[in-house]
């Protein structure tokens, strides 16, 4: 009964992820110029934004989101809950076309089924057999370091990628750390279940990590948002940030009691999945608007 409620929450959730998302990309790119030269967010950008309605009720969106799908990781296992977030995208794209009143092409609409039809099987293979159980505090370390470092990575690389190329690396980077967030909230939970003191550093050492992980994906996101659509960063958001998620219940909270089978129509679903966020990423319509722009701006520089 809880996975289903935990699930649920995860839906609404998602639901206010994809608001958020069109919210924040809608204000960013009204207050930032978009040009090759200037990719990145200064403190005068963010004081901008801060007074901005659109921008304000994109992060009212997200805070939302967020803690419905914490309530959701303290029902049910991250392998659980973290996958359902991907039906953010398919939302994406159609508020989106909402908004622009461009009919998605057929393309679109069968990335929106690989999308819902992956994430569906997937989650019906977990909900029956994850599990969790409490995380040593040496391994959260060593998670979080090695998550951290992917992270730089993914920044330094999107500092200097041409076209395309710094939406993808900037929203995945982020994803990286949401992943690791998501995963240390259920790690929190299970850590003070098991009656380990306030003061510990076990306690105090994953809630600065988790903390960290927010603040500073949320802040990878906003220049993905800069960089490019709303598609291509939900998309890369909403793919990333579950694989990480679930790696880390895998190897870090023990959720890894799956058989064989099970395993492989997970890997099956979550394929399915990943197609679909391609195909919204490579085909909706407010993508195809920014490409001539970037190549533009390619060829002139």
């Amino acid at each position: 009964m809880w996975t289903a409620v935990a699930i649920g929450l995860g839906l609404v959730a998602a639901v206010c992820f994809a608001l958020a998302a069109a919210q924040q990309h809608h204000a960013v790119g009204r207050h930032v110029e978009r040009t090759d030269n200037d990719r990145h967010l200064s403190l005068r950008h963010f004081l901008g934004l801060m007074r901005t309605p659109r921008w304000l009720s994109g992060v009212g969106f997200g805070a939302l989101g967020a803690l419905l799908h914490v309530n959701a990781l303290r029902l049910a296992p991250v392998s659980v809950v973290q996958p359902v977030g991907v039906m953010a995208v398919p939302l994406s794209v159609l508020l989106t076309a909402r908004r622009t009143r461009v009919r998605p092409p057929a393309k679109v609409w069968a990335g929106v089924a690989a999308t819902l039809v992956g994430v569906l099987g997937f989650v019906l293979l977990t909900a029956g057999n994850a599990g969790s159980e409490v995380p040593r505090f040496s391994h959260v370390l060593v998670v979080s370091g090695v998550v951290a470092v992917l992270c730089l990575s993914l920044v330094a690389a999107a500092t200097r990628a041409p076209g395309r190329w710094p939406t993808l690396l900037w929203a995945s980077a982020g994803a990286c750390a949401f992943g690791l967030a998501s995963a240390y909230v259920k790690a929190l939970f299970l850590i003070l279940g098991a009656g380990t003191p306030l003061t510990s550093p076990q306690v105090w050492g994953t809630a600065l990590v988790m903390g960290l992980a927010f603040a500073l994906g949320g802040w990878m996101t906003q220049h993905g948002y800069l960089a490019g659509s709303p598609e291509v960063v939900v998309g890369a958001l909403t793919v990333t940030d579950p694989v990480v998620a679930v790696l880390i219940g895998l190897f870090l909270l023990g959720e890894g009691g799956f058989a064989l089978p099970v395993l492989a129509g997970m890997l099956v679903s979550g394929l399915v999945a990943i197609a679909g966020v391609v195909v919204l990423s490579s085909h909706h319509p407010e993508v195809a608007k920014h490409r001539p722009l970037v190549e533009s701006n390619r060829s002139t520089s």
